[in-house]
């Protein structure tokens, strides 16, 4: 028996990176999943669910469109009967979106825009949806992917950040409008996660300079965050509500300053010699 035994999973952004880590671990702890995606590359992360022996099926759509939203709700519900967790995981993160999302005086208006019809409005609708649905069953859990950017100013992903803010307290909304039918969001906070794209294109030195500020001796990859989001999808987490569950190694918990002190101490230790 896995954890999540009898549950039906409807996750959007899921055909790579983290939403594929989260839909594959899903499956393997007894869920039936619906994997989302905006493009067919849903088809291939079922595909390898299923080769597992496990239940998933693809669906393709734009989570901006509302009636494409409705559609994929509705095909969750003919091919499973219920929803029990609705993840929001999809987000404009590609390497030509992140290129092209700077600072505040060169912002693109359409890729802002482009920004906030997936990042926010498309989790609203699929949150709209989809809770109904959750209320006449008597609850469910909602789990939004959310950024450490949320809570940080940066030299770019302004958009991006700002997105983040919005689903952020999106997630609480939900929380505090519909906690007392059953209904537990809560956003997984995610920090720099090691996948495809973010994989290609991050030199080492940028790769040092991450991982000097943060807590783990290692960055993190999508299977981290997947077992993450397992607790918050799973029956473990009936008493989280309206909550950010960290998983960033560390990276949002401490001044910006601790590198540097932590580098300066070692220095005057090893200054000082053996017995100092």
């Amino acid at each position: 028996m896995g954890r999540l035994e009898g549950k039906v999973i409807l996750i959007n952004g899921a055909g790579s990176g983290i939403g594929a880590a989260c839909a594959l671990e899903y499956a393997r702890q007894g869920a039936k999943v619906v994997v989302g995606s905006q493009s067919r590359s849903s088809e291939q992360v079922a595909a390898q669910i299923c080769g597992e022996g496990l239940e998933a099926k693809p669906f393709s759509a734009e989570i901006s469109d509302e009636d494409q939203v409705r559609a994929m709700v509705a095909f969750t519900l003919e091919s499973y009967g219920r929803i029990d967790v609705l993840h929001n995981n999809a987000a404009m993160t590609g390497p030509e979106i992140i290129t092209r999302d700077v600072d505040v005086i060169n912002m693109d208006g359409d890729l802002w825009d482009r920004t906030m019809a997936v990042n926010v409005k498309g989790p609203m609708f699929c949150a709209k949806h989809v809770i109904p649905h959750m209320i006449a069953q008597g609850g469910g859990s909602i789990i939004t992917t959310g950024s450490t950017k949320a809570l940080q100013g940066d030299i770019a992903q302004t958009a991006y950040g700002a997105s983040k803010v919005a689903v952020h307290n999106l997630t609480y909304n939900i929380a505090a409008q519909y906690g007392k039918f059953g209904i537990r969001a809560n956003v997984l906070m995610v920090g720099l996660i090691i996948s495809g794209a973010t994989e290609d294109n991050m030199p080492p030195p940028v790769r040092e300079v991450m991982l000097r500020h943060m807590l783990t001796p290692f960055i993190g990859t999508p299977e981290d965050c997947a077992k993450a989001a397992v607790f918050l999808a799973s029956d473990e987490s009936r008493y989280t509500n309206g909550q950010n569950l960290h998983v960033d190694g560390g990276y949002a918990s401490h001044a910006p300053s601790l590198a540097d002190f932590r580098d300066m101490i070692a220095a005057m230790q090893a200054g000082a010699g053996p017995g100092a």
